[in-house]
């Protein structure tokens, strides 16, 4: 493959399409699944997925993506932080300026067992109640745990593994936040690693109403500390169209999820798709929006700030 994006770049006069991986952070995955120094030969950069380090699958509170190894781990749980993981991958042959953090913008919530014990690694019964927006057991966006947190929820601050966990009542959940961002930023620095990559952009609080620290506090926060404040977007000749299949849920790296499907405003609501062909519609009151219709469901979604939908392209164009 690398030789063929080579010569492509030769044939066309443009620079090399880069070769990239998003890989695991768990010991086990990355011993079973990878040959570290042949891939570092070739890939241009390793996506690490250092997060979803725990969830409710562990049947006790924990971290998403701890930096460093808590107290009360044991066993294999002393892997699991970002900091094993991220100097496995180079102590095994990726070159450190390859390799690139994860960051995630959301959290996972726990169900306590008894709640006065609010400890990290207290006893968990399952997975926190769903987000309103999310919708996914055990999950949360950034946004959705600033909510939590304005309800009234207790702070903490987990200092063996430098990051935040919150509580009230008997759900628990952990996070990062604009100071573990910071500090992981300053520990990427210190060991010269490559840079970083976020999962995802649509958990960050990207209309800054929810948490009232600006848009996009956590990605800003990854954006200033790596030196990118200047760099901005230059509109392309021609925009790419959209993804033409319905939104739905992804996910990170292990058993937790850590992406919802783009842009969207729900299912359902308006009945707008019902008796419609599946396809893109354009939305005859607002020319900013747009309907994607699947098997009679409805999928508001809205263009980015600038550009209206165009219904020649199916595509979000400039206006």
């Amino acid at each position: 493959m690398l030789a063929a994006f080579e010569q492509e770049a030769k044939q066309v006069g443009k620079p090399r399409l880069m070769i990239t991986a998003a890989v695991a952070a768990g010991l086990s995955n990355i011993q079973s699944g990878y040959e570290i120094a042949e891939l570092g030969k070739y890939l241009d950069y390793f996506h690490v997925m250092t997060y979803d380090f725990h969830g409710s699958w562990d049947g006790k509170t924990g971290e998403n993506s701890p930096l460093y190894e808590s107290p009360v781990d044991t066993g294999e749980l002393i892997y699991f932080n970002v900091d094993y993981a991220m100097n496995y991958w180079k102590n095994n042959g990726a070159p450190a300026e390859k390799l690139l953090v994860g960051f995630p913008t959301y959290g996972h919530n726990f169900i306590l067992q008894n709640p006065s014990d609010t400890a990290v690694g207290a006893p968990a019964s399952g997975p926190g109640p769903a987000g309103p927006y999310t919708r996914q057991a055990g999950f949360l966006a950034y946004y959705e745990i600033c909510t939590f947190l304005d309800s009234g929820a207790t702070q903490a601050w987990d200092a063996p593994q430098d990051v935040p966990y919150a509580y009230k009542g008997n759900e628990w959940v952990g996070y990062d936040n604009i100071k573990s961002f910071n500090i992981k930023i300053d520990w990427l620095k210190k060991n010269n690693f490559g840079g970083a990559m976020v999962w995802a952009l649509d958990m960050d609080d990207f209309t800054g109403t929810f948490c009232k620290q600006g848009k996009y506090p956590l990605i800003t926060t990854l954006k200033n500390g790596l030196g990118q404040q200047g760099s901005s977007c230059v509109p392309p000749a021609q925009p790419n169209p959209p993804i033409t299949s319905a939104p739905n849920t992804g996910s990170g790296s292990g058993s937790g999820s850590g992406s919802s499907g783009g842009n969207t405003g729900g299912t359902g609501g308006s009945g707008f798709c019902a008796g419609k062909a599946n396809g893109i519609y354009a939305d005859p009151t607002n020319k900013s929006k747009f309907y994607t219709c699947n098997n009679g469901e409805t999928y508001e979604q809205s263009c980015q700030a600038g550009l209206v939908f165009d219904p020649s392209c199916s595509c979000c164009n400039w206006a």
